[in-house]
């Protein structure tokens, strides 16, 4: 559910509206939906620019060479930010906190930075 909400939103309410009955209202959540895509891909596309230029003046000064073990860094970094960075927060709060959209916020900030845990840990023991 969480990948399908930032990927396609129709079939994210498809979906969801056949696990969740609170998701049958689509009116009531369609604005959340939308104000959470866009904070996603707002944020990655602007952590995409800065890391990749960064990358660049690093690579064509000379500093760092473009190795398996700087794309994993640079995977992970890229991954934590834009999980931090792409958080729905206050714009999509309820009285109770708990509807689904909520929790789809919360589990893909937690499952990502874990991703992003995992992949630097790796890049960390590359040889």
């Amino acid at each position: 559910m969480g990948i399908t909400v930032y990927f396609s939103k129709s079939l994210f309410f498809e979906l969801g509206s056949s696990w969740f009955d609170d998701l049958k209202d689509r009116d009531a959540f369609e604005d959340r939906v939308d104000i959470l895509r866009s904070s996603f891909w707002k944020s990655f596309f602007l952590v995409l620019i800065v890391v990749g230029l960064f990358t660049l003046y690093l690579v064509q000064s000379g500093r760092t060479d473009l190795d398996k073990q700087l794309l994993f860094r640079l995977a992970a970094i890229v991954i934590a930010l834009t999980a931090s960075l792409g958080r729905g927060g206050w714009n999509i709060q309820s009285w109770k906190g708990n509807t689904v959209i909520e929790h789809i916020d919360r589990g893909m900030f937690i499952l990502s930075q874990l991703g992003a845990t995992v992949i630097l840990l790796f890049a960390l023991t590359m040889n």
